[in-house]
């Protein structure tokens, strides 16, 4: 996780809530050890602000990730689970958006084909078929 300035952050932060974790464990917290770790605690927090406002000014992506990662795992759920449901909700709708261009493929298919036939006037006969008779020519 160290490998970006955030990682980096969090691991500090992390440290010195362990720190703090185990003097209250070992008993009766020493004040004075105590106050210690909190005033790294206060210390180490502002550094952890700088490197997220770093990263998200130089747009850093391998830090983001979806929100939903989060919530999955607090939620106890595996996130590989999450990513596996989303890769499958994008194939579904993947198929979705597949069958809907099929369909209008078919359509446009059906249209050309009813466009290339002849048109038949109102009467039923074929207007190409009807051999026209020449006007006649006016007398003089």
């Amino acid at each position: 996780m160290a490998a970006t300035p955030v990682g980096k952050a969090v691991e500090d932060v992390l440290a010195v809530v362990t720190r703090a974790e185990a003097i209250l464990a070992s008993g009766p917290p020493s004040e004075d050890a105590l106050v210690d770790e909190i005033d790294a605690l206060v210390k180490a927090l502002p550094r952890l602000r700088e490197a997220a406002k770093e990263t998200t000014a130089k747009d850093d992506v391998s830090a983001t990730f979806p929100i939903g990662v989060l919530q999955h795992v607090d939620e106890g759920k595996d996130p590989v689970r999450f990513v596996v449901d989303g890769l499958l909700a994008v194939g579904e709708a993947n198929d979705a958006c597949k069958g809907k261009v099929n369909v209008f493929d078919a359509f446009h298919r059906a249209l050309e084909e009813e466009m290339s036939k002849p048109r038949t006037p109102p009467g039923g006969e074929d207007a190409s078929a009807k051999e026209e008779e020449p006007a006649p020519s006016p007398k003089r």
